[in-house]
């Protein structure tokens, strides 16, 4: 500690709340005051950000993606959710029923065997 008490005051200073302005400054440090870059901030960005960072689908697998035919379980529990979902919204809203529990099943259940069929019967072998 010097004899004229500098380092009090940085610690001061650290342990004083931090503005907005502050945090701002600490995130975009390259950013001036009307809101623009400055060259040599974007330039340091671009070059840190093509080799760092996640890009969308570069975590996709090499591998060939071939179609395949529904089974008749995964077809049951999208069902089956779907189900669970609009009875949760329905029962928010208007309140359940045994009329409108059977209505929703039918419903769904109807519909997810019409797709079911629709796509077991155009996939194509593999």
């Amino acid at each position: 500690m010097s004899a004229d008490g500098s380092d009090e005051d940085e610690v001061v200073a650290e342990s004083e709340p931090a503005t907005v302005a502050d945090i701002i400054e600490e995130a975009e440090p390259s950013a001036t005051v009307d809101g623009e870059r400055s060259e040599a901030g974007h330039e340091e960005r671009s070059e840190a950000g093509d080799d760092e960072g996640a890009v969308a689908g570069s975590f996709a697998p090499d591998i060939e993606v071939t179609p395949q035919a529904p089974t008749p379980e995964n077809t049951m529990f999208v069902a089956l959710g779907v189900c669970l979902t609009i009875l949760a919204l329905a029962d928010t809203i208007v309140g359940l029923s045994l009329v409108l529990v059977a209505t929703v099943f039918a419903a769904v259940g109807l519909t997810a065997a019409v797709c079911y069929g629709v796509l077991v019967h155009t996939t194509p072998e593999t």
